[in-house]
């Protein structure tokens, strides 16, 4: 069981990231927050198609979710365990990176198996294991296992309480600051315009049903006979 668990954090290991001329923190698998879209799709070979619009004002959020080819015909794929990337684009520019391992490649695994995994990537870290709902925005309630980063950059690995599993975002601070608020802005304005764009959507629907009706009736007088 030793023996697995090794290997599960070595293959961890070597999937964190690439160290950037900017930041130790800001890479993950050849990706680097502020990447544009294209690129970031392009390593992954991913077609822009994908790439789903979260917000559209009053700036873009994009998201783009990833999966690794778990099986390759004729080809014995080495198990990954990374289940799914997902990727968070704002004015085009990677803004956040999140990602979910696969439960079967970290079953078993400690906290303390985790922490000892990334922080041969990223040293000391500066919060350790507790019980948190994060800063950042994520999801779910769950527990920080470890946390690194700079003035710019926040890497957070953490355990998901429901569904039971392991996360970890690379979050560019700034940039999701500005995300953040921008998506706020976007639910206000949807807020105060959802009353004029209902009636707008009322009144449209209501001339639809007239002229509808309108052409029933001119189609039914011209072929009606007493």
């Amino acid at each position: 069981m030793r023996t697995v668990l090794l290997t599960v954090l070595c293959a961890m290991a070597i999937a964190l990231p690439v160290t950037s001329a900017e930041s130790v923190f800001a890479g993950y698998r050849g990706l680097t927050l502020g990447d544009s879209v294209e690129v970031a799709a392009g390593h992954l070979q991913a077609a822009l198609t994908e790439v789903k619009v979260v917000h559209a004002r009053p700036t873009l959020v994009q998201q783009l979710t990833w999966r690794p080819h778990q099986f390759v015909s004729g080809v014995s794929v080495e198990p990954d365990p990374l289940a799914e990337i997902s990727l968070i684009f704002h004015l085009g520019r990677l803004a956040r990176i999140a990602v979910i391992y696969d439960r079967s490649r970290t079953e078993g695994l400690t906290n303390a198996d985790l922490h000892e995994a990334l922080s041969g990537t990223y040293g000391t870290s500066l919060l350790l294991s507790t019980s948190m709902r994060t800063a950042v925005e994520l999801p779910f309630e769950g527990v920080t296992i470890g946390q690194w980063g700079d003035n710019e950059t926040l890497v957070r690995l953490w355990r998901e309480t429901y569904p039971s599993r392991v996360r970890l975002t690379i979050t560019a601070l700034a940039a999701d600051r500005a995300m953040q608020d921008a998506i706020a802005d976007g639910m206000r304005l949807d807020a105060t315009e959802a009353p004029s764009l209902d009636l707008a959507r009322r009144t449209a629907e209501a001339a639809a049903l007239r002229t509808r009706d309108e052409n029933i009736r001119r189609g039914n007088k011209a072929t009606f006979k007493p």
